[in-house]
């Protein structure tokens, strides 16, 4: 019942705001964009020689990206963003459509000082991308027929989201409304049976220059006639940001979630968990070497629908929590029980030799998974992952990153005639206007 409150709420802000006069003045229009291109070499990705992917593979891939975004009267703007993603020479289907990344209404100070309303196609990014930040984080699977689904910039969700600042402190409350699959079944009179899947958050967060807290709840929600498939999962949260001023350069991130209730297809009472902890030290000079470690575990059993299994939702920049080459195997490989079933210890640094060069090199010694076949725990394996960054100009960067890994039993079993090592080189070039 609640649900549909806020949907009735929502459809009355819409009918408002479609109700504006249709010769609205704009105050200012702009347009801008960004263009990156990569180098892709791979190597083994599957760890397995004899197939299509475990053979050396070398390509190089486009991300383009066009938006425009009009600013209205009465505190309204409208952004639109189009989007290109395709390997070069690719001529023909879904790689060579240019498709709508983000649209949005977004309408400020909405009948109380503070409210923000933003609905349409959007990013939405809890934290630094632990639980949620891309639509496509886990298996790549909508976007479109490029090979490194991994590096896909297709992030938004068709949503609608409420920012309310409060005026008294740094506090922020958010409230939307994803909707993962919207479906309707029936003809005619008859379309009363809905298939739908949303994901609802409420993120509260307090922030100030060296210090966040934020603190969040989310539903998974399956609207089906199929009890089996009915899913009614929460995941709930909260993370610390914290840079220490009595240590200039000493900073700590720390974030938790637990699950509760049903997953579908016979995956009831979710007692999963996922974590990550990370420190780090920046030395106060020109150079900024940075040291830290970090650990990232995410719950699993020898099931893959155990109930103590994390059920990961729409995570970003999970390569750089697991690993480049492990994050890449997962979604492009089509294993992605990797991803809630893991524990991934980091170790990592990085320096600027110059102000525009750093150079980056991250560890992850010991991956480990709990083996599906046997339930003993098993090592996904060892990753080294270098990186170089060059800001060329204030509109141009290159860099490149060299990843290797080596493949433990849970990949390549003991007497296991599959090759363990893998390898990838990316060289970028990116340019924003």
């Amino acid at each position: 019942m609640a649900k549909r409150i806020l949907t009735l709420c929502l459809a009355l802000v819409i009918g408002i705001a479609f109700a504006m006069p249709a010769t609205a003045a704009v105050k200012s229009i702009k347009v801008g964009g960004d263009l990156t291109i990569r180098g892709i070499y791979r190597d083994n990705l599957d760890f397995d020689k004899t197939s299509t992917v475990g053979v050396s593979q070398s390509w190089l891939m486009s991300t383009t990206r066009l938006w425009v975004g009009a600013e209205l009267t009465d505190n309204v703007s409208v952004v639109v963003r189009l989007l290109n993603e395709r390997d070069w020479d690719v001529e023909s289907g879904p790689s060579t459509d240019v498709d709508l990344d983000v649209a949005y209404i977004k309408m400020k100070d909405l009948f109380i000082p503070g409210l923000t309303a933003t609905l349409g196609r959007q990013e939405i990014l809890l934290g630094k991308g632990f639980v949620v930040g891309n639509v496509n984080g886990l298996t790549g699977s909508s976007v479109g027929s490029i090979l490194a689904k991994d590096l896909t910039a297709r992030k938004a969700f068709d949503a609608w989201r409420l920012d309310y600042e409060v005026g008294t402190a740094p506090v922020t409350v958010t409230l939307f409304d994803a909707k993962i699959d919207e479906t309707a079944t029936g003809t005619g009179t008859s379309k009363t049976t809905n298939d739908d899947i949303d994901l609802w958050g409420l993120n509260v967060g307090y922030k100030t220059d060296n210090l966040a807290i934020e603190g969040y709840a989310l539903l998974k929600d399956r609207q089906t006639a199929s009890a089996s498939l009915r899913t009614d999962l929460l995941t709930y949260g909260a993370r610390v940001d914290h840079d220490v001023l009595s240590v200039p350069g000493l900073n700590y991130n720390l974030e938790g979630a637990l699950q509760t209730g049903d997953n579908g297809s016979g995956d009831p009472d979710k007692e999963g968990w996922a974590g990550n902890a990370d420190v780090s030290y920046t030395f106060q000079n020109p150079m900024q070497p940075k040291l830290g470690a970090a650990w990232y575990y995410a719950s699993g059993d020898a099931k893959t629908t155990g109930k103590g299994t994390w059920v990961p939702l729409y995570p970003d920049n999970l390569g750089g929590q697991i690993g480049r080459l492990t994050y890449a195997y997962a979604v492009n490989d089509s294993h992605p029980t990797v991803l809630s079933n893991i524990s991934a210890p980091k170790i990592y640094g990085s320096f600027k030799p110059s102000e525009k060069h750093m150079l980056s090199l991250a560890y992850f010694p010991t991956n480990t998974i709990n083996s599906v076949s046997s339930g003993a725990q098993d090592e996904i394996g060892s990753e080294l992952n270098l990186g170089y960054a060059y800001q060329y100009t204030e509109d141009v960067s290159f860099g490149l990153c060299v990843d290797y890994m080596t493949a433990g039993k849970a990949i390549v079993p003991a007497g296991s005639p599959r090759d363990e090592n893998a390898l990838q080189v990316i060289g970028t070039v990116a340019v924003s206007f």
